[in-house]
């Protein structure tokens, strides 16, 4: 017996006495005046146990409790961060607002309420809110190999950054190292061709790395190399064409015609006056070639230089020096389509070791540095469309030698450098384009300046290596912003794809069955894991009395979670069963009519179980069965006006159900369909309704808190050796039976997930696609259901398709297994919104 259990029949059995010889109110009320420790206050009514709130937002709480011996109560709010206003009480009842903080630990907000009577009995209720970002961490990850300052830092579309060259203790290096965020560890690459340190470079649009100039023992470098991702370490570098001048203290960028311009910098005897353009192999001739353009207005030695935006076929250069303090105050611009140069003719002040980011605006933003007058604390942005420069108000430390960095929220990470003293600093701030404001955030672990900064797919920053206060570094850090971020958890204990993930009662997240493909076997299972979501860690649960792969799980009203349809590997299969998470034990819940795998479950609002379509061993199903929970018998309803698996099934508002697409046989041809339906449970009818503008299968349906249904990329074409992906999506209205497109998704992809957030956006993340339909897709994406637009974020540290995904009560994303390159997936990562 728990304790305290015995209090409540103690209490009803006093009670019952006292009812026999007394007004039972009264009674009542005597008894707990001298049973204090018994009669504790009741709550009638409480806060929502989780309720939604973004940064500096509000939240109105009220609740109702009362003292069992009729006295009034006293009311106290807790709260781990953010600020209460005053309280409004009563006798029985509270009322109180809360303001959000910006950010919230890892743990997030949480709230207790006390009622205390005059007795002191007490009573607590708990409760929390989500949709605030986590606040920003700075953390060392493994060391380089080697410590380094005057390096490069190349994000690859892998994923991984390439750190080449740099030099320490005077020494220029050779090697280059790779890390990898989903190992969060160095991997050491193959030595360079050529050892240089003050060099550039420049990731070309095919995702080859191009290193040029800088200098090494030999003096200034003439060569350039390139670096090949795909190819294995002692095939990875190979020679490039030579530019006309060598050179170092330079700038390049890759131009939006894939070009890359390279201009200003020393040639070791004098500034360099010349700039240059490298263009890739492409058609008609595909022989790689420099050619020296317009010299620029003004000879820089270490300028900055910047690419505005793909729309602007122009390059910003700023900064550097003319000369033994000479400073100019001007700004060149490029134009790559006529290879001509024009000036703003002032940024505010001239400026060495300063930054310039281009902003979502489509200005350009200009930092610290130094000039004649020292170590700079001030900041512009300049609107080259316009030749106009602005005050961007003034860093909270003057620096030069510092990085900045585009964040994923459109604000710009400002990190080290060197202050006016001339030490290596750890501050960090962070500007807000839509303020104009500058505040401080994390500092750096260890104080460094002209190291090198990346945001990695996953949204966060990379810091590596520069100089500290004694030399070169080591060091790595990264920044995690607390937002729009992806960030590994616990391995799975099993690699698997074509699984369910399902989130309980509890907040836990139940992943069941699925299939193993490795290199040399494909085995399907029955085993299931359980996630816990607030520990992070996995631990095993009772197996599948059979293994099943492309079944579907739904969540039962009872708790319980029910297994139906699948393949075991060989056939579908019919036996549909339930796990109990409280008792760990499965139980049967009778036979489907038919087997079928790649169909879809939903939960009515009866607590019947819908099953739609799906395939036999033979080919696609327009049969549909229904499902009672407890009674273990399955009843076919309405078949669909068309057989079809792989599609979607959506809960509407109003009770009915849309199924919208998927696969169906022509000949032995697997074909998408274009067709919609709608199902309504209490006719027992379906009813065709107008067509999607695109044929698709593999796709995503999302209900949308405005009752419509977002359908989103999927298949057009399922030929096995040249599957077409679709960028388009489209939005279902229930109430007028039609389809609207609304844009087009950033990347093309199929058997890509799709979550609605806790703020009403979705989250698209995975799936097949891209370029030529080629690649598993990291690149994730927002549907803001406000403006209709879709923006590119963060990029999972995982590619695959198909993976499962669930919104944690937190309002974190989880994602589990799939299927990417290196087959069936054990990795486990986690989105914070």
């Amino acid at each position: 017996m728990k304790p305290g259990s015995w209090t409540a029949p103690l209490l009803v059995g006093a009670l019952v006495l006292l009812g026999s010889c007394v007004d039972f109110d009264e009674g009542e009320k005597t008894y707990c005046k001298n049973h204090p420790a018994i009669c504790s206050p009741v709550f009638e009514a409480t806060p929502t146990k989780v309720a939604y709130v973004e940064k500096k937002g509000t939240l109105s709480f009220h609740a109702v409790a009362k003292d069992p011996g009729g006295d009034a109560l006293v009311f106290t709010w807790a709260a781990n961060v953010g600020t209460f206003g005053a309280a409004r009480d009563t006798a029985t009842t509270t009322d109180i607002t809360w303001t959000a903080p910006e950010c919230v630990p890892p743990e997030g907000a949480t709230f207790t309420l006390t009622a205390r009577s005059v007795r002191e009995a007490s009573a607590d209720v708990t409760f929390s809110a989500i949709g605030l970002a986590e606040c920003p961490t700075m953390t060392e990850t493994d060391g380089l190999p080697a410590a380094r300052s005057g390096h490069t830092a190349t994000l690859l579309y892998s994923g991984n950054v390439l750190v080449t060259g740099g030099e320490a203790s005077g020494a220029v290096l050779g090697n280059a190292d790779l890390y990898s965020p989903r190992e969060q560890a160095w991997l050491p690459e193959a030595g360079l061709p050529t050892a240089r340190a003050a060099h550039v470079a420049v990731r070309l649009g095919a995702g080859e790395v191009l290193l040029i100039g800088g200098r090494n023992a030999n003096g200034v470098i003439k060569a350039a190399d390139l670096y090949h991702p795909d190819q294995p370490p002692h095939l990875a570098w190979t020679a490039a064409p030579s530019p006309a001048t060598g050179r170092y203290g330079h700038a390049a960028v890759l131009m939006s015609d894939s070009r890359v311009l390279v201009t200003g910098g020393s040639d070791d005897t004098a500034l360099v006056a010349t700039a240059e353009i490298y263009t890739p192999p492409q058609a008609p001739d595909w022989t790689p070639k420099w050619h020296v353009t317009r010299n620029p207005p003004v000879a820089r030695d270490h300028p900055v230089a910047t690419t505005l935006g793909e729309e602007l076929s122009l390059v910003l250069v700023t900064g550097g020096t003319t000369g033994p303090g000479q400073y100019p105050s001007s700004a060149d611009v490029f134009d790559s389509v006529s290879e001509t140069w024009f000036q703003i003719d002032s940024m505010g002040e001239g400026r060495l070791g300063h930054t310039a980011t281009l902003l979502p605006s489509g200005l350009v933003l200009v930092t610290g540095g130094t000039n004649e007058k020292g170590v700079l604390a001030s900041s512009v942005l300049i609107d080259v469309p316009n030749r106009q420069v602005l005050t961007a108000g003034s860093l909270s430390t003057a620096r030069q030698g510092h990085t900045a960095t585009l964040l994923l929220t459109g604000q710009v990470l400002v990190t080290g450098g060197m202050d006016a003293s001339g030490r290596a600093i750890t501050s960090a701030e962070l500007f807000d384009p839509e303020t104009k404001a500058w505040t401080t955030t994390k500092p750096l672990v260890t104080a460094r300046r002209d190291h090198t900064a990346v945001l990695m797919g996953t949204g966060k920053v990379l810091m590596v290596g520069g100089l500290g206060v004694s030399g070169a570094l080591s060091s790595v850090e990264v920044y995690d912003p607390g937002t729009l971020t992806w960030t590994p958890t616990a391995l799975m204990p099993v690699a698997r794809e074509r699984t369910t993930a399902t989130r309980l009662e509890s907040g836990a997240v139940l992943v069941i069955g699925g299939r193993n493909e490795t290199p040399v076997s494909t085995t399907t299972l029955r085993v299931v894991d359980l996630y816990d979501a607030v520990t992070g860690t996995w631990s095993s649960r009772a197996p599948m009395p059979v293994a099943r792969e492309d079944h579907t799980a739904t969540l039962l009203p009872s708790g319980k979670v029910l297994v139906v349809g699948g393949s075991n590997g060989a056939n579908p299969v019919r036996d549909v069963v339930s796990f109990d998470p409280a008792l760990n034990s499965w139980e049967s819940e009778g036979q489907l009519a038919q087997g079928r795998t790649f169909h879809t479950a939903t939960l009515l609002p009866s607590g019947k179980v819908l099953v739609v379509g799906g395939r036999d061993g033979t080919g696609a199903l327009a049969t549909v069965e229904s499902y009672v929970p407890g009674s273990k018998e399955w009843k076919p309803a309405k078949a669909m006006h068309e057989a079809r698996w792989d599609h979607t099934e959506t809960l509407l508002p109003s009770g009915k159900v849309l199924v919208t697409g998927g696969y169906t046989l022509v000949g032995d041809k697997v074909t998408p369909l274009r067709s919609a339906e709608v199902y309504d449970p209490d006719k027992d009818t379906w009813e065709s309704v107008a067509s999607m503008v695109d044929l698709r299968g593999g796709h995503t349906a999302t209900l949308l808190r405005t009752g419509k249904v977002l359908v989103a990329g999927g298949y057009k074409d399922r030929t096995p050796d040249a599957p077409k992906t679709l960028d388009s999506a489209e939005l279902f209205d229930p109430s007028s039976g039609t389809w609207t497109s609304v844009g087009e998704l950033v990347e093309n992809r199929g058997g890509h997930t799709a979550t609605l957030l806790d703020s009403g956006k979705v989250l698209v993340a995975g799936g097949y696609g891209g370029f030529d339909d080629l690649y598993f897709i990291s690149l994730c994406e927002l549907y803001d259901p406000v403006t209709q637009e879709w923006t590119a974020i963060s990029s999972l540290m995982t590619p695959r398709e198909d993976p499962g995904v669930v919104l944690l009560r937190s309002g974190k994303v989880l994602m589990v297994g799939g299927h990417g390159y290196d087959l069936s997936q054990v990795q486990t990562e986690l989105f914070m919104p």
